[in-house]
């Protein structure tokens, strides 16, 4: 979404000022995500007759690999979050841990997706939505029967408003949709005021090159008054300083600063595709062997299978070549060497470390062990949980959004304020059965804590480690 026509609704009717041109920027690392960015990966050629052709370069789409790494890193399968209050955790994940509301908005399902986006973009943002509530005088009422659902959207589609040393805390939000030749716009500005947050819904229909408001597609209130100082969004970036603009309240792309690598990428890769395209053994023939058939087509001996030839004349077979092979290189290793290197520099720009993506023997990355991972690859250890800062920051605000929800307008006897954890899975660095076997000899030397032991491999909460260990309260 970069479109100047929805910029300047917002510049003229809400006074809020976009940062236009880095929305191109995001349209650029984007491109580079889909794995075609037009003015680097098309190019002209001359063909035999003189006459151009448009070609397009053989690419490996590394931007997306380098964004589902990272994505993969941040967030394993066995990624644990667990809330102190046995009502409220039970109520956010259910029993087990995997269900409870956050199961139901499938925001751990999503969020790997989510964050693979983020780290392609630069950022994304959660935005928890009401269903069932009412609103009176613009504002929101208690609803026990209400329900949540949380919608995700990427840099694209977010415009910040007001931002702090903590980050966006005012936002706005667009979607588009074409509902039967419809080009609608769906605007939601999320602004700060002295009682709260006040949400702003608007519906715009373009309709001659002019945006003009419709009828909602869903009954919305224009304005809504939440009472709440909490936001009801939470913003995600790669955890980057923003070397491009510091004030915009965006992050960037996790390759930004790659771009000549990906490129070299392509360079490297594309020329070594060429070289095996262009490798094939070629045959030239003496003309004297090639003969016409009555219609003019031209045909080769191999075509009829002839091997009896007559000469004519003086020719001397000895001296005159009749048949010549040319058996092009290929090149494989030089090619091999170029791609490797340029893979070493994307993944070292990009703080995965020069050695994340090996190719150098038969087995290739599965060479190396996990003990080797941790103590060769200390930069994407300290990078990941650099970024694992942010991705915990990101979940504790989207959780703490949806416990208001629950206590304030649900009236639940939820917490909002009970303390979240977040685990994440280090089984790619950290051989996990021998980090559980050493908690366990700690556990029994007195280091550590049998509750403590609980909270850390099953997730539970303190209170219920506390009283399956007997220790009660």
């Amino acid at each position: 979404m970069t479109d100047s026509i929805i910029f300047d609704y917002l510049r003229e009717r809400h006074g809020i000022e976009p940062p236009c041109a880095y929305y191109a920027l995001i349209d650029e690392w984007d491109a580079w995500r889909r794995g075609f960015w037009r003015p680097f990966h098309e190019f002209t050629e001359n063909s035999a007759g003189g006459r151009p052709i448009k070609r397009e370069l053989y690419r490996l789409n590394m931007a997306k690999k380098i964004c589902e790494d990272w994505s993969a890193l941040l967030l394993g399968e066995k990624t644990v979050i667990s809330a102190s209050d046995n009502a409220t955790s039970e109520w956010l994940f259910g029993t087990d841990g995997g269900g409870g509301v956050v199961g139901e908005c499938g925001i751990l399902r999503q969020l790997g997706r989510i964050c693979e986006r983020v780290f392609a973009l630069g950022t994304g943002a959660a935005i928890l939505r009401l269903d069932g509530v009412e609103v009176s005088e613009g504002r929101l009422c208690a609803a026990p029967r209400a329900s949540m659902h949380v919608d995700f959207v990427d840099a694209a589609h977010i415009v910040p408003i007001s931002t702090d040393c903590h980050g966006t805390y005012e936002a706005a939000f667009i979607s588009e949709s074409n509902r039967r030749g419809r080009e609608l716009y769906y605007i939601e500005l999320h602004r700060l005021a002295e009682d709260g947050y006040v949400i702003t819904n608007e519906w715009l229909e373009l309709n001659d090159g002019k945006l003009r408001e419709c009828e909602p597609e869903m009954p919305v209130a224009h304005e809504i008054r939440t009472g709440s100082r909490t936001p009801l969004f939470a913003l995600l970036t790669p955890n980057i300083e923003n070397h491009i603009n510091d004030c915009c309240g965006l992050g960037v792309s996790v390759y930004s600063q790659a771009i000549d690598c990906l490129k070299g990428v392509d360079l490297a890769f594309n020329n070594f595709c060429r070289d095996l395209k262009l490798g094939g053994k070629k045959v030239f023939m003496n003309r004297s062997l090639v003969m016409r058939d009555e219609n003019g087509s031209i045909y080769t001996p191999d075509d009829v299978a002839q091997q009896l030839f007559v000469t004519i004349g003086d020719s001397d077979l000895s001296s005159e070549t009749m048949i010549c092979e040319h058996n092009p290189e290929l090149r494989t290793e030089e090619n091999s060497n170029a791609v490797q290197h340029q893979l070493d520099y994307l993944s070292f720009r990009c703080g995965l470390g020069t050695r994340h993506y090996l190719f150098s023997g038969v087995q290739g990355k599965a060479q190396l062990t996990a003990t080797q991972y941790t103590g060769e690859r200390q930069d994407l250890i300290q990078n990941t949980s650099k970024h694992r800062v942010n991705v915990e920051e990101f979940l504790r605000r989207i959780l703490r959004a949806m416990l208001w929800a629950g206590h304030d307008i649900m009236m639940l006897g939820v917490d909002p304020e009970t303390e979240m954890t977040v685990r994440f899975d280090d089984s790619y660095f950290i051989d996990s059965e021998s980090e559980r076997a050493r908690d366990r000899a700690e556990v029994e030397a007195g280091l550590m804590q049998p509750f403590e032991y609980r909270m850390k491999w099953r997730g539970e909460s303190r209170e219920t480690a506390l009283s399956m260990t007997g220790r009660g309260n």
